[in-house]
This record gives structure tokens, sequence and C-alpha cells, in this order.
């Protein structure tokens, strides 16, 4: 396989420090992608259960993790369903839980996804698993009210620029329907973003987010993750925006002062500067650590 077949992940060293691998210990990779992380579990001697939802994504890891010769297990599902999963899969006793909540770099580069401005004539579906989500970002860009697409966008936009952004889609589908990246890119093109940024780029990721429910889904699976770790386990997350982090710093506040856990990252650890210089994806990446205390 060629390295540019799979994803590589981000922060690995730092990732696999805050695991604190045990020889013979179970850690769960519950967005295993491409199994960059996984990989680097086993080599340390560690078992890993790995989920994700994307069935492409669990062939790659599978290849990669093959190679290893390490005792490993694929699971397709969404890490929302962590405390399903675990059960039916008989497995407890977890010493370590990660979470990557970036999308890969082979999703980017699926031209049939529409996940990246590069494929500008791919279609606007935006989903991890076709097989098992039914709506897809055009979907909803044709069917929500403006009003209801105000509160999309607002997820990630102020709520007057998410008003503003509505209001030109609806505007664009009235003349066309929204089918392709390009006709996102079209409707948005005279939008004021970030200043150095496309402006559709915001936007995009609100997009991104609605269809595969991410910020509900992050909010459902930390408290089920948090309740299957050992005592000192360590449930450690990868974010890379800021609704995903105050989802995850509400939460770890939260089981700290119910004296259940110990943040071991008050402020989150961020990737070194030869990893941004090799991997510019990585420059928004940050990692959260949190300690199960009994």
């Amino acid at each position: 396989m060629e390295k540019g077949d799979y994803h590589e992940p981000v922060m690995v060293r730092e990732v696999i420090k805050a695991l604190h691998i045990k020889k013979g210990g179970l850690y769960i990779d519950a967005t295993v992608g491409t199994g960059g992380h996984a990989l680097e579990i086993v080599k340390k001697g560690g078992r890993v259960l790995g989920i994700d939802m994307d069935p492409m994504m669990l062939e790659i890891a599978k290849m990669r993790l093959e190679k290893a010769g390490r005792p490993f297990k694929l699971v397709s599902g969404n890490f929302k369903d962590i405390d399903e999963i675990v059960k039916k899969e008989k497995v407890d006793e977890v010493d370590g839980i990660l979470i990557d909540l970036g999308v890969s770099n082979v999703h980017f580069d699926t031209k049939e996804r529409g996940f990246s401005f590069s494929n500008p004539e791919a279609p606007l579906d935006m989903r991890l698993n076709p097989d098992s989500q039914g709506v897809t970002a055009a979907d909803l860009l044709n069917g929500l009210r403006e009003d209801q697409l105000t509160v999309l966008f607002a997820k990630v936009l102020p709520f007057f620029k998410a008003k503003k952004v509505a209001k030109m889609l609806t505007f664009f589908r009235e003349q066309k329907k929204f089918e392709t990246v390009t006709d996102f890119l079209e409707a948005l093109k005279d939008f004021k973003g970030k200043p150095g940024l496309n402006p559709a780029t915001l936007p995009f990721l609100a997009l991104r987010i609605a269809v595969n429910s991410e910020l509900e889904n992050l909010k459902e699976a930390l408290p089920k993750a948090f309740a299957l770790l050992n005592k000192g386990g360590k449930l450690v997350i990868l974010s890379f925006h800021s609704k995903e982090e105050k989802i995850i710093k509400d939460f770890f506040f939260s089981e700290e002062r119910e004296n259940k856990a110990k943040i071991l990252t008050k402020t989150a650890i961020t990737p070194r500067d030869e990893e941004i210089a090799k991997n510019v994806k990585a420059r928004s990446a940050k990692l959260w650590i949190l300690e199960k205390s009994f």
C-alpha cells in the first residue's frame, strides 16, 4: 500500500504518551479511520478495539494492522454507540479510549463524497457512511427552510453571518438546485468570511457537521466512553475546532467537579512545529486528556 492511500494521524507521539500503554491492556480507538494511531498502540503491546462508521476506512485499517501481527478487532459502528458496541463484543477492563475527531485525508481525497473544494464537481454528499446515512449535504441545502439553515450555520458562524449565508443559499436554490460543490461555492462567492480563508470554508464545515451529527454524537459519546474506563484509565481526545473544544471542556470540568476524574490538560497540547511543517492540516489539532479517578 502506498503512503498516500491512507491518512497520516496527527500527534501520534503525544497520543501514545497520553494513553500510557500497558502491555496486554485494552484500548479503544473509537474513530479508528485508517488505523494510524491503532497501529502504534499495538506496536507498544496494547490490544485494540477499533470502531469506525466507514467500511472503506476499516478495510484499510485491517490491512495495516494485520501486518503488525498483534491482537486487534475492528467493528463497524458510530462512536456514539460505544457502550453498545463494547457490550456486544463482550470486552471490559478498558485502559484507555481515543477519540480522534478529525476527518481523514482519504475522505477529503475521495471525489464522490464532496468533502473538499479540491473536487468542485463532486456531488454535495459529505456522509461518512453512505450505506447507513440517508441525508446528504445537498438534501439539507435544498430541503431546509431559511430559518432552519440559519440555525445550522450558527453552529459555526456568528448568528448574523449565519443568517446572511442562509439567505444567500435560499436565493441561489430559487434559480438552481444544489448538486455539486461548485454550486455551494458559487452561491457563497460574495460572502465575507474570515480573512485569508475561502469565504465558503466555515459554512462548508458547518454543513459537514450537520450531515454527520458530529456535535450531537460527541456529546452522547463522552459520558459513555468515560463510564467504560478502569480506574486510572485515560480518555484522550483530538479536537479540531472550537465547537468540539467547548463540548469536551464542559464534560471534563463536570467530571472533575464531581471528583470522578482529573483533567491532565488544563490547556490543550498542540502539535510540534516540525509536525505542522510536514502536515499543515495538523495545525488546528488540540489534544485533551481526562484520567478516571475511580
